[in-house]
């Protein structure tokens, strides 16, 4: 009998500003919350039975709990002050009373982890605890383990000085349940700092050679997104490719807080450029921020009827937009490069929602937009290319950033890029 503790009571503070409207474990990964990537994890390998503690948000998380479909009993444990990774388990001693082993998920991880093989090596050793180990990019800033032939660890270390090994503290756990009580018993807070070193030499380490990360910092909760798509390529590779555009300012002509049907304009060729790219293959998908509508400045239906318009100037040069999504966001910063919202770009989230609504293949796909919140959406989302139409609009420099782009004078210019 195997359960699980899944740690998502953090309060995601270097995940913000996008942890102050979602609490993070339920951060979306690929358009999907990151829990949902564990609780499938946990019931492909037959375990019926979960708890999870909160603090953060907590509503959300009991939101998300009501939805599950009953393959999993996942209970919530509520902490109104965090307790710590070990003083989780410290208020929980009982969890084990019916279970040969728990398993501990620190469920801020983004991993490809097979949990089969895992449970599987631990039942084949005769120590009590498992720690699942990677290989760390930056040694200095986990905690590393030694293994010897037997793969047992004699030592661990908190972000050691000077590493021995890249064999990092993955934050999952096998604990045999005589143990979890042990540790329950010990009333303490941190698992790494209080726990773990007193059983260096009495736990075994099994290192995981493939995909694995904490996704825990903004920088490496971005890198997830790309990452995912390449971790479940059958769903983001299939059906055609797409070229997302944004609206204002790249196919038709910029108005500030547009709100009226009559102010629509397709940019000069932006009919017969749209008429191509479907020519060529490709779905043409609106993806616009509209902070307007969060504002209370228009409406949704406002922004129907202005959509009507311009699908109506694109029937006029016969074509037409496959798809159209928009975000009523308020930005919660000015930055124009941090992600505050997961669907308003820079966020992917509406690229994602319509990879996967309209089957489109975004390893193949663009996106071509005139600010650097456009570019960067196609670039979390993995799209094969980016293209920047200049305008007027001020736009600081980024050279900087981790992203390469192509520079255009217009969307006709654009499109000849892609088509050649």
């Amino acid at each position: 009998m195997t359960k699980v503790i899944l740690l998502a009571a953090g309060l995601g503070t270097r995940l913000r500003p996008l942890t102050n409207q979602v609490t993070k474990c339920l951060v979306p990964i690929a358009g999907r919350p990151l829990l949902d990537y564990w609780i499938e994890k946990i019931i492909e390998v037959g375990i019926t039975e979960a708890l999870l503690n909160t603090h953060h948000l907590a509503g959300q998380v009991r939101d998300y709990i009501e939805q599950l479909d009953g393959e999993l009993q996942l209970i919530e444990f509520y902490e109104p002050k965090l307790l710590g990774s070990a003083g989780t388990i410290a208020a929980n001693p009982n969890f084990a009373d019916d279970a040969d082993e728990i398993i501990i998920i620190y469920a801020d991880n983004f991993s490809d982890v097979n949990l089969a093989e895992l449970l599987n090596f631990h039942r084949q050793h005769p120590d009590p605890i498992t720690m699942l180990l990677f290989h760390a990019p930056n040694p200095k800033a986990c905690g590393i383990a030694e293994l010897d032939a037997q793969n047992i660890i004699t030592s661990f270390v908190e972000k050691p000085k000077q590493p021995k090994t890249d064999f990092a503290n993955a934050g999952i756990y096998v604990i045999d349940s005589n143990t979890y009580k042990e540790i329950a018993a010990m009333q303490v807070f941190d698992l790494g700092f209080d726990v773990l070193p007193k059983f260096v030499g009495k736990m075994r380490g099994w290192v995981w050679d493939g995909y694995h990360t904490d996704v825990g910092t903004y920088k490496t909760y971005l890198q997830s997104q790309r990452d995912a798509v390449e971790l479940t390529i059958d769903k983001f590779n299939r059906g055609r490719p797409a070229i997302f555009l944004d609206r204002d300012g790249t196919l038709i002509k910029s108005v500030h807080y547009l709100s009226d049907p009559e102010q629509v304009e397709l940019v000069a060729g932006g009919g017969e450029a749209i008429k191509q790219l479907r020519k060529a293959g490709f779905a043409c998908i609106l993806v616009t921020n509209q902070s307007p509508i969060g504002q209370g400045i228009i409406t949704e239906a406002d922004l129907t009827e202005i959509h009507k318009a311009l699908s109506a100037q694109l029937a006029e040069h016969g074509t037409q937009l496959d798809g159209f999504y928009h975000c009523p966001a308020v930005p919660q910063v000015k930055d124009r490069t941090v992600v505050d919202s997961y669907d308003r770009k820079p966020g992917p989230g509406m690229l994602f929602k319509a990879a996967q609504e309209m089957q489109i293949d975004l390893t193949n796909s663009w996106l071509i937009g005139d600010m650097i919140s456009d570019i960067l959406a196609g670039y979390h989302a993995k799209c094969k290319g980016l293209i920047l139409i200049e305008t007027d609009k001020d736009l600081e420099d980024k050279t900087s950033l981790p992203v390469s782009w192509h520079i255009v004078p217009d969307l006709t210019t654009a499109v000849k890029l892609i088509i050649d």
